[in-house]
């Protein structure tokens, strides 16, 4: 699960810096609260209609490993750069998908990478999925200067929740393991919890910031995203709404099973930066 407020996310996804997503949860919640009790009627009808709205979002995420895996109780760090992934990125397909009518919206981000990495003492082969999906609920919008009217800046808030499947196949080949080949792969569903809010601060520049929580020990023991975004807003071939943007994602993975020689761990931070286009309908 582009990721998306991403970072989308959610990463946005998708979401949303490090270690921030309870204390931006907690914040998102109150000022959403806020808004749905203030919102003026005239700002409801343009931020929040009857009518369908579809986005599709392609995006790319320059991500950065940091951690560890265990495959069959054999550890290796896993530390790899953005430029390494690159060099050895096989084939990745990023995409988010977003529905809403009225207040209620559905989301769905998957995310899959090939990975190979080939060096004197290792050899790795790695495949990764994740999909986020689920739904949410938008409070607001309030304006964010009320003496500018409806021109002026507007926030809402998406309060959501749904999960991450996540699948991973690792093999790991080299004498350092003393055998020769260890592998298995893992597929779990985390359950998550989050919000989104939308700084639209003039009709070309927005402004997206969110953040998830999960796991709960259901999945992984916890597991943590967080996206900022800045958009800007433009005509695709006169007609479509869309929107480019650029900003951060980080989300991190805490999940084991079984022991000894059939323990697997992913103990992971994915991070960096992240670019995408959003098609609206």
């Amino acid at each position: 699960m582009s990721n998306i407020c991403q970072m989308k996310s959610r990463l946005d996804s998708n979401g949303r810096s490090p270690g921030g997503g309870g204390q931006l949860l907690l914040a998102c919640l109150f000022f959403g609260l806020i808004g749905a009790i203030t919102a003026p009627s005239a700002l409801a009808e343009e931020y929040v209609t009857n009518d369908w709205q579809f986005t599709v979002t392609p995006y790319l995420w320059a991500l950065s490993l940091d951690g560890h895996v265990t495959v069959k109780g054999r550890t290796s760090e896993a530390d790899v750069s953005f430029s390494d992934i690159f060099d050895d990125l096989n084939f990745a397909i990023m995409l988010e998908a977003e529905a809403r009518k009225n207040r209620l919206g559905l989301f769905v981000n998957p995310l899959y990478a090939a990975l190979e990495d080939d060096t004197d003492r290792l050899e790795i082969d790695m495949h990764m999925a994740l999909v986020e999906f689920g739904g949410y609920y938008r409070l607001g919008p309030w304006p964010l200067a009320p003496q500018a009217g409806a021109s002026g800046p507007v926030l809402v808030t998406d309060l959501y929740a749904g999960g991450r499947y996540t699948y991973l196949y690792t093999e790991l080949k080299g004498r350092r393991f003393g055998i020769v080949d260890v592998d298995g792969d893992q597929g779990w569903v985390d359950p998550i919890v989050g919000a989104r809010t939308l700084w639209f601060l003039s009709p070309k520049w927005t402004l997206s910031i969110g953040g998830n929580i999960g796991g709960f020990g259901l999945g992984s023991d916890f597991t943590w995203a967080a996206t900022g975004l800045v958009g800007y807003n433009f005509h695709l071939f006169g007609k479509a709404k869309a929107r480019v943007f650029a900003g951060y994602r980080a989300l991190s993975q805490d999940y084991d099973t079984g022991s000894g020689n059939d323990k697997f761990e992913w103990d992971e931070t994915l991070y960096g930066p992240i670019f995408g286009l959003s098609l609206h309908f």
